[in-house]
């Protein structure tokens, strides 16, 4: 009898195992993923560019819109009417489709629970505002107000000006790295400019800069070992050069035993041919304007030090590279430690990281209605949505930002999870487990009444 009593402990305890998180090392991972499901979680934004989510707890998103405003939602994902900030007084955009200005990152400090404070980069007309006068990008902390769900606006402290030679190409990613530094992408300006190999310019770079501390003069610091600090013709702010519109980039989590984390992955958009993914190495020159993608364009010829991207697509595929995450999640273990990425035209893929080092490409499948049938597994629904970029939460779960229509102004943008066909986002295989397991700890228990 006590046998049998430790046997119906143990069975329980499994129960009650089974019915906490899925455990990610314990659930099997594909090689190929099969057709995924993309579940709406928010609608009626405006451009939606970034997505970010706190790690303290609350379960909220702030969810960045490229017209000036950043929404935020409450713990069950229900979006707020009250903005969390509204900058679009500054914040110089258009109804023109594809305009690339616009409040186009924000990131949260590592401390942002304790410090409240995040950063925005965002394009305004000289004088602050978004009518006259040129046209340049602002890097700017700002800090929570005493409501958590709104923003302070006269908080905001410029770290930086960067005077934009046109109007496109202007990168616009904000991300702390593995060492707490703050990464900034930015791209060449656009209008004939070939300032990505030149290490004097910020244009067509990856900044690294500490906003923890500060130097005199400006409000932030450069770490020493930033490659080109003590240079006397280049700015030590630059990490990496030769860009020309690194729009979206990610930081690897990396896996459970650390593989991969730290590694920072941009996609950057091209001009007339190619479009390119890289990772990010310090002190490297990844080619533009002498390549685009692995063609050397340059009359003179061109370095061979160049740091060649990880994947290159050619215009028969699409126009512009949307960077995404290496996926970190447990909810779609098939797409477990791929880097997910998209063509603005709305195709999705992933590359997969090869033994040797080098990287393979595949179409990444959304399923139609058949194959997600559940309320939780819808697929994209009716409208060709144009993907403007990728969100991850702080548990390594992928989501999709997406819009109707590619005009700032225009409520037709929405955010999409992925989704195993094969669960559900709430754990109902993992349920029934702990169902069979309570079934038959009750038929022991009866045998023995």
């Amino acid at each position: 009898m006590s046998g049998m009593c430790a046997v119906l402990f143990l069975l329980l305890a499994s129960s009650q195992v089974s019915l906490g998180a899925k455990d990610c090392s314990t659930s099997a991972t594909s090689s190929t993923p099969g057709c995924l499901c993309l579940q709406e979680v928010v609608g009626g934004l405006k451009n939606p560019l970034a997505m970010l989510q706190p790690d303290d707890g609350t379960k909220k998103f702030f969810l960045v819109e490229q017209i000036g405003m950043i929404r935020v939602t409450d713990s069950s994902g229900r979006l707020l009417d009250q903005p969390f900030l509204n900058i679009t007084s500054k914040v110089l955009t258009s109804d023109r489709p594809g305009d690339e200005r616009g409040l186009l990152g924000a990131v949260l400090h590592p401390q942002f629970a304790q410090n409240g404070y995040f950063y925005l980069y965002y394009s305004t007309r000289e004088g602050g505002s978004n009518v006259g006068g040129g046209h340049k990008s602002v890097l700017a902390r700002l800090q929570v107000s005493d409501d958590k769900n709104q923003a302070d606006p006269s908080s905001e402290r410029v770290l930086m000006e960067i005077a934009q030679p046109g109007d496109g190409n202007n990168g616009g990613q904000l991300l702390f790295g593995a060492d707490g530094y703050l990464y900034v992408s930015v791209g060449d300006g656009g209008a004939g400019a070939h300032t990505a190999g030149n290490t004097s310019s910020l244009l067509g770079k990856v900044l690294r800069i500490d906003v923890n501390t500060a130097d005199s003069g400006r409000p932030y610091s450069v770490p020493s070992d930033n490659p080109f600090v003590g240079q006397a013709d280049a700015r030590p702010e630059v990490y990496a050069y030769g860009f020309k519109n690194p729009w979206r980039c990610s930081v690897d989590k990396g896996d459970k035993e650390g593989v991969g984390q730290g590694r920072v992955f941009c996609g950057d958009v091209g001009n007339s041919s190619y479009e390119e993914i890289s990772i990010i190495s310090k002190g490297g020159n990844h080619g533009w304007p002498d390549r685009e993608g692995h063609t050397c364009q340059n009359p003179s010829g061109c370095d061979d030090g160049h740091i060649p991207p990880v994947h290159v697509y050619s215009h028969d595929e699409g126009i512009a590279v949307i960077g995404g995450p290496v996926y970190r999640g447990c909810n779609v273990p098939s797409l477990r430690g791929k880097y997910l990425y998209a063509d603005y035209t709305g195709k999705l893929f992933y590359l997969r990281e090869q033994r040797n080092g080098t990287w393979t490409n595949a179409a990444l499948c959304v399923g139609n209605n058949t194959v997600c049938k559940t309320s939780s597994q819808q697929s994209w629904g009716a409208g060709h949505h144009f993907i403007l970029g990728f969100g991850q939460d702080v548990s390594g779960e992928a989501y999709l930002l997406t819009t109707l229509n590619p005009t700032a102004s225009q409520p037709l943008g929405k955010v999409f999870k992925f989704v195993d066909p094969d669960s559900t986002v709430s754990g109902a295989p993992v349920l029934q487990v702990s169902a069979l397991l309570l079934l038959t700890a009750i038929l022991i228990m009866k045998s023995f009444i």
